[in-house]
């Protein structure tokens, strides 16, 4: 009969985690189509909320179980340029009620230059989540848990950062 760690470690190669869904605003279309943010400009960066939440695998072989649970403990967005942003939830959705150029109140970014000149003149930003592992177990007599090391589930976005300029009529 296995132990309630030999059943958490299977529980925890068995884990998945779900990925980030890559989120950001300002989100701009460039006359050739391909998706933009704005240098100089608050970039707010999100991931939907439905992916934020624990997830969770049972093993069970008799009266012997364990359980282990990955809770969603922050999130780290990789720019594309060098920079990068950690936030402590998934980051916050844009509304235009917020105003055009206000900043994220928990998760945003200001990219300093274009894209220009970068592979097919885009970024390549990466959101990360970072997992805290836990289980708790049984073998009928005694109750068990312990920790598993941080996980972390990611997913990637191409977009253009453009530069705008502005004009002012005389």
């Amino acid at each position: 009969m296995p132990t309630p760690a030999q059943l958490a470690a299977q529980a925890f190669e068995q884990l998945r985690l779900p990925l980030p869904v890559p989120r950001h605003s300002p989100d701009v279309r460039l006359p050739d189509g391909r998706d933009a943010t704005i240098v100089g400009e608050n970039t707010w960066v999100w991931t939907d909320r439905e992916v934020w939440q624990p997830a969770v695998r049972r093993v069970q072989v008799g009266p012997v179980w364990a359980e282990v649970t990955a809770t969603p403990a922050g999130m780290t967005f990789d720019s594309g340029t060098g920079g990068s942003a950690s936030c402590a939830g998934p980051g916050t959705p844009y509304d235009r009620s917020f105003g055009l150029h206000a900043a994220s109140p928990d998760c945003g970014f200001v990219y300093t230059r274009s894209s220009v000149g970068q592979p097919g003149d885009q970024v390549r930003a990466q959101w990360a989540i970072q997992w805290s592992v836990s289980w708790v177990g049984s073998d009928g007599t005694a109750d068990v848990g312990g920790d598993f090391p941080q996980m972390q589930s990611r997913a990637g976005a191409s977009f253009a950062v453009a530069e705008v300029q502005a004009l002012r009529a005389r």
